[in-house]
């Protein structure tokens, strides 16, 4: 590419010189001065090639830059999502261990609520019923306390 701008322009100096040397009224000088017109349309020509070659050089290194970029952007976006997913994921599992440990507790004490005072009652009632022997509820504290048991659940 060098090659042709250095050959392009000593053709163009020789035409100018060559054109210097001709008399003003010289048929070969109006031919002379349109061939150096081309020559320099050929130069213009050929800094506007290389001109638009450079452009286009840069505008693909932009583009790829760009594009290098907004990939990164968008790993990183995708890295994001990941996370955010696995967050969720990991407070759902979280949210679902506690209710199922909610579940249980919640079972344990109604279990707890019906067995306890059954437990309660009968304990009470045997040594209660072993102390009155006779058949008969003679004292007082027993026959409070039987009157007191109803084994029935509040609400």
């Amino acid at each position: 590419m060098a090659e042709i701008k250095s050959l392009l322009d000593e053709v163009i100096e020789a035409e100018i010189a060559y054109v210097g040397s001709l008399s003003p009224e010289d048929e070969k000088k109006s031919k002379a001065i349109q061939h150096l017109a081309d020559l320099h349309k050929l130069r213009i020509d050929e800094i506007k090639a290389k001109t638009d070659a450079d452009e286009k050089r840069l505008r693909r290194a932009m583009d790829s830059k760009q594009h290098r970029a907004e990939l990164t952007l968008k790993e990183r976006q995708a890295d994001g999502d990941e996370a955010a997913r696995a967050n969720e994921e990991q407070f759902k599992q979280h949210q679902l261990n506690d209710q199922v440990l909610d579940r249980y507790v919640k079972i344990g004490v109604a279990t707890a609520e019906l067995v306890l005072p059954l437990v309660f009652y009968g304990v009470w009632m045997k040594r209660g019923l072993k102390f009155e022997e006779t058949g008969t509820f003679t004292s007082q504290t027993f026959k409070n306390l039987f009157n007191r048991f109803k084994p029935t659940r509040k609400s």
